[in-house]
This record gives structure tokens, sequence and C-alpha cells, in this order.
């Protein structure tokens, strides 16, 4: 079994989440997709939107997708969950043959930053998401999957533009921002 790992706040869930999960079905030799929304990003203070609220927008936007799974794993631990604790549960919980970590370029750049990022490289193969304004130096053992979507959360957050929220999930986020008064 191969398997590729997706993590990230999605704070909130907008069309690029979704063309992203798209692309890495459609480019990645793989037999399941994990998206796993973290608690708390370790680089941030606080989210915008509650990780449970995140969790249930992320189940119901991938719902009836044979190869995707949303993982409760870092939400349950309710606190900030470093890549590498992800990743080994990860190869616990399915004992894949391979493991992809997909990142977006804009955190790639800090990579190096992450906590045990050499004893990461050594256990996955590391997927890099670009998009138009955000690309990386090439190195040889990174794959890259280009996606191109200008949004990005916080924009989102800031315009509050519900056409980069897909669909399957609109009246939920609208309700949501209603209800922070954000429209």
């Amino acid at each position: 079994m191969q398997i590729a790992i997706f993590g990230g706040s999605f704070d909130p869930p907008h069309i690029g989440h979704q063309a992203i999960a798209k692309k890495i079905l459609k480019k990645l030799d793989i037999d399941l997709l994990v998206v796993v929304p973290a608690y708390l990003n370790p680089l941030k203070i606080k989210s915008f939107l509650d990780a449970k609220t995140r969790f249930s927008l992320l189940k119901k936007l991938f719902l009836k997708k044979d190869k995707i799974k949303v993982s409760k794993y870092e939400i349950n631990q309710e606190r900030a969950v470093y890549s590498l604790e992800t990743i080994k549960y990860m190869i616990e919980k399915y004992k894949p043959t391979k493991v992809y970590l997909v990142v977006g370029a804009d955190n790639y750049k800090s990579f190096h930053l992450w906590d045990k990022h050499e004893e990461i490289k050594k256990l996955v193969t590391l997927v890099v998401v670009t998009r138009n304004g955000f690309s990386y130096e090439k190195i040889e053992d990174i794959k890259q999957l280009k996606v191109n979507i200008e949004i990005s959360s916080t924009e989102l957050r800031n315009t509050f533009n519900l056409n980069y929220i897909p669909k399957k999930i609109r009246k939920d986020v609208q309700k949501i921002w209603h209800k922070k008064g954000k429209n």
C-alpha cells in the first residue's frame, strides 16, 4: 500500500485544497490519500475555525471519495502535533510500502525549520505543491505538483469570498461566518 499524507490547517477548506487532493490522486501512484487537519499548526497561536468544525467540513467535502480518508489523529491529540509524530502514526496504522508527504511551496520554504526535518526526509518522499507566486528551488529527490488556484486560506479569511469555498460546504461555511459576524 502506498499513501500520501496531506496535512494542514484547512482554515477554512477551500477549492485549492480540493484541487490539490484531485491532483494528488491523479499524479501519484497511491492507494490512499490521508487528509490530516491540524488541531493547531505548531507555528500558529490559534485558528479561525475550531478543529472539530474544520474536521466536519473536510469530512463532508471528501465524503464518497473512495481513496480519501480524513483523519482525526491530530485533532484527537488536542494540541499542536509535529509532522514527524503524524507520519510515524500513519506508518504504524497503514504499514505502507511508500509514504508521500504533501506540502505547499510556501511551507516548504521553511521546511528546514521543521522539528526533526532530516528524519522526516528519511521516512517520506516529499511532494511540493506549487502555484503561481510560490515556487522553490528544484531539488532532485522532491516531486512537484503544480496547482494554479489563486487563493490561500489567509486571503480567504480576509475577504470572506464564498466563491472559493467548494459548493458541498459553501452553505455550512456561510452560516459559520455569519455567526462570527463576518458577512
